[in-house]
């Protein structure tokens, strides 16, 4: 498999003033690359998102396309913007900032020398990445990084974050089973169960600074039966019949 272009699915819920410098810094580098920029949302959105939305479109016609979801949740929206991809490979990038843009020519390059590989952001390869959150948190995640590397034996340091560039022809051929919080986690563990080899590059982590998270303890919850049905179910299953 070789490498051709990107499709990047943005998210886009409540977030306004954030979606403009993710899209400069996917423009900036990597407008060459980057087939179309899905800036993927509800039906329903405030005002001010919708216009910032429009913004972008006009300001890059050939790359930015309002795109409305719909299946439900964020698993869905991510999964309806990627099933209309027909370049070589996608992209899924936060429209709040939440990860550092600065690692957008790092993921593209990696990708570029190798395009069978998965190559996506990792908050804890660095220490002190993480900006913003409270310590609870930070060790409720680490705690969570720690049983998923020992449950899948890897040394893959983020497992629930999905910021990443992947083969299109491994995204279509996979049969996937969330669609809302738990298929974050779905992207990364899925592909890390059917051997696929996965790169990580680290990255600066924000808390949100746009809007609120939808994400919930019960959805969090969750995470670990996606886990476990991914860790123990045969290869064979995960793949589209």
């Amino acid at each position: 498999m070789g490498f051709s272009s990107i499709t990047v699915v943005v998210g886009a819920n409540d977030e306004r003033q954030s979606m403009i410098p993710t899209v400069d810094a996917l423009m900036e580098n990597g407008a060459a690359d980057i087939g179309k920029i899905l800036l993927v949302r509800p039906a329903v959105v405030s005002e001010e998102c919708r216009e910032v939305i429009r913004i972008l479109e006009q300001k890059y016609p050939e790359k930015v396309v309002d795109f409305v979801q719909t299946r439900p949740h964020i698993g869905g929206a991510i999964r309806d913007g990627f099933d209309t991809a027909d370049t070589s490979h996608i992209m899924l990038l936060p429209g709040d900032m939440a990860i550092g843009l600065s690692v957008i020519p790092e993921l593209i390059a990696g990708v570029k020398q190798e395009p069978d590989v998965i190559f996506k952001v990792s908050r804890w390869l660095n220490k002190n990445s993480f900006h913003g959150y409270s310590p609870v948190k930070m060790a409720f995640n680490a705690c969570g990084q720690w049983f998923l590397r020992l449950t899948f034996g890897t040394a893959i340091t983020d497992l629930t974050c999905p910021v990443q560039v992947m083969p299109t022809a491994l995204y279509h051929s996979i049969d996937w089973q969330e669609l809302n919080f738990p298929f974050l986690e779905e992207m990364v563990l899925v592909p890390l169960r059917l051997g696929v080899g996965i790169k990580e590059i680290p990255a600066e982590c924000f808390e949100r600074r746009e809007g609120r998270s939808s994400n919930s303890v019960k959805q969090t919850a969750l995470y670990l039966k996606t886990a476990l049905r991914i860790r123990f179910a045969p290869k064979e299953k995960l793949l589209k019949r």
